[in-house]
């Protein structure tokens, strides 16, 4: 197995107060998982479930309850290391020119009779600038299925990071909030540090150290 997903259940805590006679918890479970070889995590309800991948870039499938609902997610990552040599400056930049509405088109390419709802840039995903789509479209593999989804997409370091849920078009508003909640608990795992000097004080905007020579005149600037 390539990738090492640590999967562990995040019960809700149960309080109750000093002097209650009765109580009546309510639990609220969630599924927390972290790929550590493709340096992402995500949390998804508890009665939702993982299934296995179709794609060669797939790296977590999931399905939530409900046989004719055809609702999931799933996590892809590519490997693109064409501008870790940028600073994160230009991270913005960068997502508007090489993430933006055509590499949907091309993304969507892999479904038939695509109908675009919504496309925004400067969303966000993770660490990373982030474009995004809401689409509906039919599957051209095993059932075919009239579907609408929305997905993200963002380049953190040298991955880019794509998040697809989607569900029967019909039932989209059903499952739309529970989407946006498994899309906005996905994180990445940290690996360029937003300041040049890290946790360091910002020295690199010192004047030059000088240096007193064995002579009084023998001054050194560094």
């Amino acid at each position: 197995m390539n990738s090492f997903i640590k999967s562990f259940l995040v019960g809700a805590i149960l309080c109750s107060a000093a002097f209650s006679v009765t109580s009546s918890p309510a639990r609220a479970e969630i599924f927390f998982v972290e790929d550590q070889d493709d340096r992402f995590s995500v949390s998804f309800p508890d009665l939702w479930k993982k299934v296995s991948n179709q794609k060669p870039d797939d790296k977590l499938t999931i399905i939530a309850p409900g046989v004719n609902d055809h609702a999931g997610c799933r996590v892809r990552v590519r490997g693109d290391r064409r501008f870790v040599i940028f600073p994160d400056k230009f991270n913005d930049d960068i997502q508007k020119v090489e993430f933006s509405r055509e590499f949907w088109d091309d993304y969507l390419g892999e479904y038939n009779d695509i109908e675009v709802e919504f496309f925004k840039d400067e969303a966000g995903l993770g660490f990373g600038h982030a474009s995004m789509i809401d689409a509906s479209y039919e599957t051209t593999g095993g059932p075919i299925v009239r579907k609408r989804g929305i997905m993200f997409a963002s380049l953190y370091h040298d991955q880019l990071y794509v998040v697809e849920c989607s569900s029967e078009e019909s039932l989209h508003s059903k499952w739309r909030g529970s989407f946006l909640g498994v899309i906005k608990s996905v994180d990445f795992g940290k690996v360029t540090h937003e300041n040049k000097s890290g946790h360091y004080r910002p020295f690199m905007g010192d004047g030059p150290v000088e240096v007193q020579g064995p002579k009084s005149n023998d001054i050194y600037k560094f």
